[in-house]
Formats: C-alpha cells, structure tokens, sequence
C-alpha cells in the first residue's frame, strides 16, 4: 500500500507482527527497512530495532540509508551481507510513523515505496468489519495457532 492509504488506518499496534517499507531504485536494484516485533534474526539471537536490507545498491548508498535511519531511530548500526541493523533503535508499528518514514524515504532517496503489515490475532470480524481501515486486499493475517 502506499504511504498515503496507510496514514487513516486505525489498528491496535499491539496486533502489528511485521511492516516493511520497499523502495525501488531500479527493476532489480531495491531496498526495504523492515520491523519485526520479535527481533529481526541476526546468528543465533534476535536483534530489536529497526533492520534494512538492500539488492544490488551500491555501498555508498546503503550506507546513507542506514545513517539517515540511525538519525531517525538511533541504535548501534551493524552489517551483515546485505542486511544492516540498527540494534536497540527506536521501535513502531503506529501507522502514521510508518507511513511518514516512508514518505521521508522516498522524497530522501527519491523513489516509490511500497508498505505491508503483517498482523497477528486478527479476528475475522475484525477483518470483515475493517475495523482497521486498511485496502481489504492490503490485510496480511498471520496464519495458525497462537
């Protein structure tokens, strides 16, 4: 979804699993910060906090991003292949602070950006009364036991 169909939405934070925003340089060349509410795995451990992970940007650039993140969120900026990690940043999952990190992204590093979220106990009433005021089809409800 875009940023501007995410900034009315209304959903308990609490619910919100995963978001990730994608921004596209080119066809093949992409990048997306990403939050998991579990940590984001990095060896054996999860690390809290915001994550980036990047497809053929070249170094320079990866390194902007990942500094213009750490001046939003904080955190101790880690690498790892084409991960970055920003261990002990600043954590949401509000709509309205997702859809402005991606409305910074994309007029920073000019390109479109793209946003899922990924919930978890999402009742069926909940999703057929569209109680968060999300696009229907934008919904992602985990899937399985509690």
């Amino acid at each position: 979804m875009a940023a501007d169909e995410l900034i009315d939405a209304n959903y308990p934070v609490e619910k919100a699993n995963h978001w990730e925003i994608k921004c596209t340089v080119e066809e093949h060349r992409h990048f997306g910060v990403f939050w998991y509410r579990y940590g984001t795995p990095y060896d054996k451990e999860p690390i809290h906090g915001l994550s980036l992970y990047h497809n053929e940007i070249p170094l320079n650039m990866v390194q902007e991003i990942t500094e213009f993140l750490q001046s939003k969120a904080g955190g101790k900026i880690l690498y790892r292949k084409n991960r970055a990690f920003l261990q002990g940043s600043n954590e949401f999952s509000d709509p309205r602070a997702i859809a402005n990190l991606a409305k910074e992204l994309s007029s920073k590093f000019n390109v479109p950006v793209e946003i899922t979220i990924e919930f978890e106990k999402v009742t069926q009433e909940e999703q057929e009364k569209n109680i968060f005021r999300l696009p229907s089809n934008k919904m992602l409800p985990i899937v399985g036991p509690d």
